[in-house]
């Protein structure tokens, strides 16, 4: 199982694990055919990637073993996902699926060593083959995906929370995976500063990096809630809401004795606009225009804020255990 663990692709399992999880919820009706065919597919397609298991020595009957136990795992969702909704039809269909995905002996596609093409070795994945690119945007981009999907599991649970009364004791452990990933994204955050200085980049080049990325929440959560809104107030407030998701979550984790000032001047903006919001009437412009002021401020400030940084210890990752 600690094979699993370390050769896993657990960033995207997760993922699925959550859609399983959610899809039946979200698709009721005549909508729940659809459902049960894509978790029917997501259970006899996912597989760990052979690759990692060729670069260890590992043959087939490992993968094979690994491979079951992710079918497994992922039934075991979609089942659980099925009766939040009580679609006990679905049942038989997933242990049907499941017990034969898990009786055949698949055979793993195995890729050998070429002076050309792609190695197996190279695992840069989607991203440049540069410092930045692997040291900067490949964990970041997983991390704030693990925030926005954490924002996607507080939307499903409070929208579905009435309708799905079983939603309220799945919440306890969905929750706790959120919490999990959350954990994770900041871990992510202070390895991708201490590597990319250790190989000679600088904070101030990590700074700007890190602000455009942070723009992957903000975008991700005005372009879900303009599609599923049609109110331009909510999508106002969701859009100055998730502009403080970066600044907050980059300024928790690297937060020191010699920058919590800097931190202290973002609280006392926050908790201007919380305050101010309900007491002062403010158009749907002038909102977007005071989160752009904002994460246009914390943008600025952050290269002075990541310079008084400790990387190597210190932040919201090492109080929870995991840095």
């Amino acid at each position: 199982m600690k094979l699993l663990c370390y050769l896993g692709d657990w960033w995207r399992w997760t993922f699925f694990l959550f859609a399983l999880l959610v899809m039946p919820v979200m698709a009721q009706g005549t909508w729940n055919v659809l459902a049960v065919i894509a978790s029917v597919a997501l259970v006899l397609s996912l597989e760990p990637d052979f690759q990692k298991y060729q670069l260890v020595g590992l043959g087939s009957r490992i993968w094979n073993e690994h491979r079951r136990i992710l079918v497994a795992l992922f039934a075991l969702a979609a089942a659980i996902g099925a009766l939040t909704v009580q679609l006990w039809w679905a049942l038989p269909i997933y242990a049907v699926a499941a017990a034969w995905a898990m009786y055949r002996r698949a055979t793993p596609k195995r890729v050998g060593y070429t002076t050309t093409g792609t190695q197996p070795s190279s695992g840069f994945g989607w991203f440049p083959r540069t410092l930045a690119g692997q040291a900067i945007y490949r964990p970041q981009v997983k991390a704030w995906g693990a925030a926005c999907l954490a924002q996607a599991i507080g939307y499903v649970l409070n929208r579905y929370k009435e309708e799905v009364p079983l939603l309220g004791f799945l919440g306890i452990f969905i929750w706790a995976l959120s919490f999990a990933m959350f954990a994770a994204a900041l871990h992510s955050l202070r390895v991708s500063l201490r590597e990319y200085t250790v190989l000679g980049g600088s904070r101030v080049v990590w700074s700007r990096h890190t602000a455009v990325l942070g723009l992957i929440p903000v975008l991700v959560a005005t372009t879900s809630s303009a599609v599923l809104a049609n109110d331009g107030e909510l999508v106002a407030d969701i859009v100055l809401l998730s502009a403080t998701c970066a600044p907050v979550v980059v300024s928790l984790e690297f937060l020191g004795k010699k920058n919590w000032h800097l931190f202290a001047l973002y609280l006392v903006l926050i908790a201007g606009i919380v305050l101010l919001r309900p007491l002062v009437p403010v158009s749907v412009v002038a909102q977007l225009f005071l989160a752009v002021a904002f994460y246009t401020v914390w943008a600025l400030m952050l290269p002075t804020y990541i310079r008084r940084a400790n990387t190597h210890r210190g932040g919201m990752s090492a109080w929870m255990g995991i840095s």
